[in-house]
């Protein structure tokens, strides 16, 4: 490289006009190029000064050269994106794109006077419709059930409160702040939207209803899928772009149980809460069984994760889900909601 930009910085001075013969001035001191490299504020560009024999153009063109991170490309975009929605962004592209997309690339080669600046860019025609595309797709406006769905209108759910708060599912965990454990995050290995809260906690931590309730659902004899099962079926939500209710419901949440809620917990609609991921249930837990807010009835784990399939402990965390019907279709709380409404409501409906 460094032979070439050589060559082209004599060109450069040989398409110079020649200068009319002028006396012969008095020597004077040369100045002196010391070789530096300098990044934008935004990473996107990197400049490097040198003199005219390219010194040090190697090791300061690989500086230049190397990938700049997708966090520095997503302020671009948005601005004002939570800290914790961009590393959920920059998180999925790292993993999905190549970095090579990232190299900043030769785009000038200038002479001035005894100097030569070199500047590399980042080709943003390339990468930024691809975030846009990704941040345009991260909310959904449409039922959790499309198959079911009766042109249903997602309730504005800053404007809805429970009748009496809820209480955390598990003891001395709060609402997490990061935007990836919430409602609305992209889970892209299903080609869908996560619908509600990960509470991560050790393998068997005990898990607690949210309110009063009817047991719906109570996988006591549940059998975790293979590995190998788990990521065929996953291929399927590629195929249809989005994670269909059989496959989650039957396959992705693991061991679960369902509580009914009612019409009274939130006026209007009929509430149901899910605790997906378990590693125990309570024997006397059964579908039509009464459950008081407070009591415990399960513990924590990862069933229906990668981990889980393999038959590790990795991962373990309770699933929470929040689901709201009416006449028209089903919505889970907070669906479409921006995380800085979002992280606030959360936390108000719980006591």
């Amino acid at each position: 490289m460094k032979r070439s930009l050589f060559l082209l910085l004599a060109v450069l001075a040989a398409c110079v006009p020649p200068v009319p013969s002028q006396p012969v001035p008095e020597k004077t001191a040369i100045e002196t190029i010391a070789p530096s490299i300098v990044i934008s504020d935004n990473s996107l560009v990197a400049k490097i000064s040198t003199d005219l024999s390219l010194s040090e153009l190697d090791s300061l063109s690989t500086i230049a050269q190397s990938p700049i991170s997708w966090g520095d490309l997503i302020p671009i975009i948005q601005p004002k994106l939570h800290d914790s929605t961009k590393t959920m962004v920059k998180d999925y592209l790292t993993e999905t794109f190549s970095n090579r997309l990232l190299i900043r690339s030769l785009v000038l080669l200038e002479k001035r006077n005894n100097s030569a600046i070199i500047t590399y860019s980042v080709d943003t025609s390339a990468v930024l419709p691809l975030i846009r595309h990704f941040l345009a797709n991260m909310s959904t406006d449409t039922p959790i059930e499309p198959l079911f769905d009766r042109e249903g209108h997602i309730p504005d759910f800053s404007q809805l409160f429970p009748t009496v708060p809820l209480l955390l599912p598990c003891k001395d965990l709060n609402v997490p702040r990061k935007a990836s454990r919430l409602p609305n995050a992209p889970r892209n290995y299903r080609s869908g939207i996560h619908r509600g809260i990960d509470f991560f906690s050790n393998w068997g931590t005990p898990v607690m209803a949210a309110a009063d309730g009817i047991i719906i659902r109570s996988d006591l004899h549940y059998e975790e899928v293979p590995a190998d099962f788990r990521i065929e079926i996953l291929k399927r939500t590629t195929l249809l772009n989005r994670t269909p209710s059989d496959i989650f419901n039957m396959v992705l949440l693991g061991k679960a149980v369902v509580i009914d809620h009612g019409f009274n917990l939130f006026p209007g609609y009929r509430s149901i809460s899910i605790y997906a991921h378990l590693s125990h249930i309570n024997s006397n837990i059964k579908p039509g069984y009464n459950i008081k807010a407070g009591d415990v009835f399960a513990q924590s784990g990862n069933t229906g994760t990668q981990p889980g399939t393999m038959g590790t402990r990795e991962e373990s965390h309770l699933h929470w889900e929040l689901i709201l019907q009416d006449s028209k279709g089903e919505f889970y709380f907070g669906q479409n909601l921006p995380y800085e409404k979002l992280y606030p409501l959360l936390k108000s409906i719980f006591n």
